[in-house]
């Protein structure tokens, strides 16, 4: 089972938290400093979101980054999509704040509510907590002969169904599900395909500021700094 995937991941994500305009990479939101977005056309204003929301981007590249030989798959996709999942917390933020609503995130950037449910299972496993050392393969992998009879786990048949809201009559029936059974399958999201949706997901969130007044008037309002780079020279001034 090879764990490239990662790697490939990490390709992925180059393209959007690093700045190499000749590799056609950029750090995808910088460009809410622009005044077409929530900056200024005299380049003094500093909008907050843009680098906590770079940030977050940078903590996922930076594991993939130095995660180069993952020898364990579990810990791996287990760190990778927390990270994600931290990110994805501070976007679905803003969409509360401006009115961007669950629905429309649904529908449009559904691979933000996917790292989202995930990251509940691995915090909130559940009944899956009483099984014993349960294997992991990607989706798009092929399942070799020794698991070919595992009880599968999948985003469709548990993931999906068991976090979309808390009941405790599921949470009964998870435990006497999988107490004691050695036999599981987990089938995790490939890492290369959630970095590839969550690129298109955060371009397109960008491209929605830009195309929103609304939104825009909203987040300048909070979130952004004036003359932040005029009184930053005159700290530096200052301290010489």
């Amino acid at each position: 089972m090879t764990l490239d995937k990662f790697t490939l991941a990490r390709d992925e994500l180059e393209k959007i938290c690093t700045y190499c305009p000749d590799r056609e990479c950029y750090m995808v939101f910088c460009i809410l400093h622009s005044a077409e977005y929530l900056g200024d056309h005299e380049g003094k204003s500093h909008p907050c979101i843009a680098c906590n929301l770079n940030d977050g981007l940078a903590k996922i590249y930076k594991f993939l980054d130095e995660n180069k030989k993952p020898v364990d798959i579990e810990y791996s996709f287990t760190i990778y999509i927390l990270l994600c999942y931290l990110l994805v917390e501070k976007m679905h933020t803003i969409f509360r704040y401006i009115g961007i609503s669950y629905e429309y995130v649904e529908e449009k950037w559904w691979v933000l509510i996917e790292i989202r449910k995930w990251a509940n299972f691995i915090k909130h496993p559940k009944g899956f907590l009483f099984s014993h050392h349960s294997e992991y393969f990607y989706e798009n992998e092929k399942i070799t002969k020794d698991f070919i009879n595992c009880k599968q786990i999948n985003y469709d048949n548990f993931i999906k169904p068991l976090y979309s809201s808390e009941n405790p009559k599921k949470f009964k029936q998870t435990i006497n599900e999988f107490a004691n059974k050695d036999d599981l399958l987990v089938i995790i999201p490939c890492p290369e395909r959630i970095a590839k949706e969550l690129n298109v997901a955060c371009n397109e969130f960008c491209k929605k500021i830009k195309d929103n007044e609304h939104f825009k008037e909203i987040l300048k309002k909070d979130s952004v700094l004036e003359k932040y780079y005029e009184d930053e020279l005159i700290d530096d001034e200052s301290s010489d």
